[in-house]
């Protein structure tokens, strides 16, 4: 009997540490997901943050009619103020303001008096994002850039 009860209590022993062990294995693989799920869900965040402070700037873009300012210059202006924490620079290729059926000749630096009313005034944005989780990049391609556009109509 007292030989068994040795053995037991040796096995004991060798076995104390195994929990340890797999846990130091595993851990490394939590916290990269962890940090995936985190990294992910602000990307996401800032895609909608984008998509809402475009649909306003299209929404003050489809106002401008017959304004004697620049149109699109208000319409970047709201989308950058809409953005939030997100850096949008008015006046920069982050903004692309396009018109249909409007002549290619209307542009945004004329006063928007010959605008008609009911055609389609579209802001895009561009804003690029970072997918790097512990300096290897999860983007297809390398550069992830989230990208929105709404349309709205003329009045």
């Amino acid at each position: 009997m007292k030989a068994t009860g040795i053995i037991a209590r040796r096995r004991r022993r060798r076995e104390e540490g195994q929990t340890l062990v797999e846990f130091a294995l595993v851990l490394p693989v939590l916290l990269l997901i962890l940090l995936a799920i985190l990294k992910f869900g602000l990307m996401f965040n800032h895609y909608l943050t984008l998509t809402d402070a475009v649909r306003a700037g299209a929404r003050q873009l489809a106002l401008g009619r017959g304004s004697a300012t620049n149109p699109c210059t208000a319409a970047e202006q709201q989308a950058a103020n809409s953005a939030g924490s997100l850096n949008l620079v008015v006046g920069s290729s982050t903004f692309t303001e396009s018109f249909s059926p409007i002549p290619a000749v209307e542009t945004c630096t004329n006063s928007a008096t010959a605008w008609i009313q009911g055609d389609q005034a579209t802001l895009s944005a561009t804003y690029p994002c970072d997918l790097k989780i512990m300096g290897v990049n999860f983007w297809p391609g390398g550069n992830c850039v989230l990208k929105a556009s709404a349309t709205e109509a003329i009045e």
